[in-house]
């Protein structure tokens, strides 16, 4: 940014008695050398604190260009000894020059006979032919190493060059499918003096719609039901049914289950209501209450801390628990498909009341029945209002 011309009175600060002092009225222009960066002169011109010595002709001393020095002939430097021809000690004395002698090529070595410039060429180009045919041979024998190599290999050589057996690209293995549920953790209760071994799981939990329900059952030793296993990984309704009955009929099996209706699920929320049915229907077994008992999932109802474990994903470890998910989840896939029958709007019968998409559309469309749980989102966030 260039400065315009300036034409007012300057505050100057005076730095001995910390006062202002009025300078004379300034007109000047910058000059045109003037350059930014010299802070001297753009604090005057910004009316900041300067030297008292500061004057116009301080500015003109910038613009005028520094005389140039010449190098004297006679001075020696450090670099006139590299070149040839200079004697270092009569350049110590002063005696020599300065400028190394120039080389003089005779008219002998310029001047070429005009008869001698063919044979020249016939000799280069003979040497020529002599290092091509010399080039060639040493590839020849290069090649001839090559190929004895290849053929009579070292024992080094020979193992170093042995072919890899051909992998097998095929489809991975797929790895075997892990066991079934055991019963390893009722024996090991069990052997520890406990009879009456039991194992509680529920089904139920995370619908919008319906009861919770917890079952318990009881297998004695020596009895286990082929096929069981956890309730989520059989997908068909008709193996779940086939096995339930199956457990149903054996009457060496003790089963019984509890239900927590919306209602009182909408009153204790749901995971109390959980725990309720658990102990509830570890209370209902018929052969009386039970020594230890086996719980699925990763908390232990209240009443039932002295005498339970609780065994994440115990579904798929413990014969017991697997047996009990059964009949809970087929209990409540019953009642489901009776209440299909009242408000079959909603296709209870298809998605067990679970927030399927179809089941959210059939809500926002007709509002919810007296079947749902009104604590649970999106219910609750609805205006039930325009639905009356």
């Amino acid at each position: 940014m260039r400065l315009g011309r300036l034409s007012s009175v300057i505050p100057l600060r005076n730095t001995t008695h910390n006062t202002f002092a009025w300078s004379k009225r300034v007109s000047f222009a910058p000059p045109p050398g003037f350059r930014r960066h010299h802070h001297q002169n753009t604090r005057v011109f910004l009316g900041l604190r300067v030297k008292s010595s500061f004057s116009t002709s301080a500015m003109n001393n910038h613009t005028k260009k520094k005389p140039t020095i010449k190098p004297d002939p006679k001075q020696r430097g450090m670099g006139m000894f590299l070149q040839r021809g200079v004697n270092i000690a009569t350049q110590a004395k002063g005696e020599g020059t300065t400028t190394p002698p120039k080389k003089t090529i005779s008219a002998e070595t310029t001047t070429l006979k005009v008869s001698s410039l063919p044979k020249r060429i016939e000799g280069e180009k003979e040497e020529d032919k002599e290092d091509q045919e010399g080039h060639a041979q040493k590839r020849k024998n290069k090649t001839s190493k090559k190929e004895t190599t290849k053929t009579t290999p070292s024992r080094q050589s020979a193992r170093k060059r042995e072919k890899p057996e051909k992998l097998d690209v095929s489809s991975p293995k797929k790895k075997p499918k892990a066991a079934g549920p055991t019963k390893y953790h009722e024996n090991s209760r069990r052997e520890k003096g406990y009879k009456r071994v039991c194992g509680v799981d529920e089904a139920g939990r995370g619908p919008l719609a319906g009861p919770v329900i917890a079952a318990a059952c009881i297998l004695p030793e020596g009895v286990q039901i082929e096929g069981v296993d956890d309730s989520k990984k059989i997908n068909s309704e008709e193996e779940r049914e086939l096995l339930y009955e199956a457990i149903m009929e054996d009457k060496r099996i003790e089963t019984a289950y509890w239900i927590c209706d919306e209602k009182r699920i909408d009153q204790i929320n749901i995971l109390e209501a959980t725990m309720e049915c658990m102990r509830k229907s570890t209370e209902m077994l018929p052969g009386g209450p039970v020594d230890w008992a086996l719980i699925d999932g990763n908390k232990i109802p209240k009443g039932l801390e002295d005498k339970a474990e609780a065994i994440v994903k115990g579904d798929a470890k413990s014969q017991c628990i697997a047996t009990a998910s059964i009949v809970a989840k087929v209990t409540r896939d019953r009642m489901m498909r009776e209440i299909d029958t009242k408000y079959p709007q909603y296709g209870f019968k298809d998605h067990k009341g679970y927030g399927t998409k179809a089941h959210c559309q059939a809500i926002e469309k007709y509002g919810p029945c007296e079947y749902h749980r009104m604590t649970f989102a999106p219910i609750k966030y609805m205006d039930l209002s325009k639905y009356e």
